[in-house]
């Protein structure tokens, strides 16, 4: 049995990511129950895939998430441990004595890491243990408590404990386990790899845009300043002025909260602090020609792009900084846009694209991302993610 815990968020946050990984799961273990547990909004987005909810394996449970230190992840709370602690025995309950299980974390606090390491150990019956790894890995670099105790279970530190062998964490593409492990060189041997798959479901509503003016450049997700919010802000003032209508500028997302929005003017659709609607976020991402990449390395190095997996799904080549886990696709895929050094050059990209588009290059482009869209299904991942856990975990679930 699989018991997949999301006691972090609510609502839609993840829900794309987490239903892709959660069919993945599935579909590498058809004969096995997959129990999803997490808050009721949470379970509404997920069973609104349509791609999951076929997945006949897979079960849902309603769970009361901690109500305090809502996307806090870095604080040590022993409030939220209890809760979570006490959510895990709840899940363990529906396992059969005796029988093997795997708890999935499909995202973590450190206080979750170690309740699951604690009712592993206490359980009867082999009980293996994986922890998902997303943004909340660069909790590591940050702040750190001073309280001795707490600083001994801060994410970090639990990441630097000696783990048994049924214990693992998953981290969403091969450039972040390199820098997880050159951060922390112990947990080498216990990373594991599964690709952010796409969401299968939103392949059926896509056609290709034309490359024809305006060219549509659009920045994807929230507007922060790790994504390069300031930077999309300022090439797109800059190239409006130059070009005017001949270049469009979209945000597709929203505004961070008490955000400035008189900053946003410059873009083609309004923007609000108010999160879309997937059905208004997919029908900006739709029109647009490239995705806009600027992300900081400070953040990205040790965390995955929602935005990036989007522009794989939409088939929307990118114009991208480089960061390993941008440029590792471009390795393995080939031409899947534009890979820049720096802001002067994605300046320069999109200069070349105005004056001189390329439609014989823009159609290989998409061609080379449809390549690795194909590679990013969950019905393909399932097979990587079994032969992994078949390595880590011999035995422990039904093939």
């Amino acid at each position: 049995m699989i018991l997949v815990f999301e006691m972090t968020w609510s609502g839609g946050i993840h829900a794309p990511g987490n239903s892709a990984t959660i069919q993945t799961i599935a579909r590498a273990y058809p004969r096995e129950a997959v129990c999803v547990f997490a808050d009721r909004s949470h379970i509404a987005e997920l069973q609104a895939d349509r791609a999951l909810t076929a997945c006949a394996n897979v079960s849902f449970r309603q769970i009361t998430l901690y109500p305090r230190l809502f996307g806090k992840t870095h604080i040590v709370s022993w409030g939220r441990f209890r809760r979570e602690l006490s959510t895990l025995r709840q899940g363990l309950a529906t396992v059969p004595r005796g029988e093997p299980c795997l708890i999935m974390l499909i995202s973590a606090t450190p206080t979750a890491i170690l309740a699951a390491r604690l009712l592993s150990r206490l359980r009867r019956g082999r009980t293996g243990v994986q922890v998902g790894l997303h943004g909340n890995l660069n909790d590591i670099n940050g702040w750190r408590p001073r309280n001795p105790l707490t600083r001994a279970c801060d994410l970090r530190s639990v990441l630097n404990w000696r783990h048994p062998e049924d214990f693992t964490f998953l981290v969403l593409e091969e450039g972040i386990r390199l820098a997880l492990v050159e951060a922390i060189p112990r947990i080498a041997d216990h990373v594991q790899v599964l690709p952010l798959p796409i969401n299968a479901t939103e392949l059926t509503e896509q056609s290709t845009v034309e490359l024809q003016e305006p060219l549509r450049i659009g920045l994807v997700g929230q507007a922060t300043g790790a994504k390069g919010t300031d930077l999309f802000l300022a090439v797109a003032r800059e190239f409006k002025q130059r070009y005017g209508n001949r270049v469009a500028f979209t945000l597709v997302g929203r505004a961070p909260d008490n955000s400035d929005l008189a900053a946003f003017d410059v873009l083609e659709d309004p923007v609000t602090t108010e999160r879309l609607a997937r059905k208004d976020y997919l029908a900006r991402l739709a029109k647009l020609h490239f995705v806009f990449l600027p992300l900081d390395d400070r953040y990205y190095r040790l965390s995955a792009s929602g935005a990036l997996i989007d522009a794989i799904t939409w088939l929307k080549p990118v114009i991208a900084t480089r960061l390993p886990i941008v440029e590792a696709l471009f390795q393995r895929h080939g031409d899947i846009g534009y890979l820049c050094d720096d802001a002067a050059a994605m300046r320069e990209v999109l200069t070349q694209l105005v004056s001189m588009p390329d439609t014989a290059r823009y159609l290989r482009q998409i061609e080379a991302m449809r390549r690795l869209r194909d590679s990013r299904e969950p019905g393909v991942l399932a097979d990587e993610y079994r032969r992994q856990m078949q390595q880590r975990f011999a035995g422990l679930l039904t093939d």
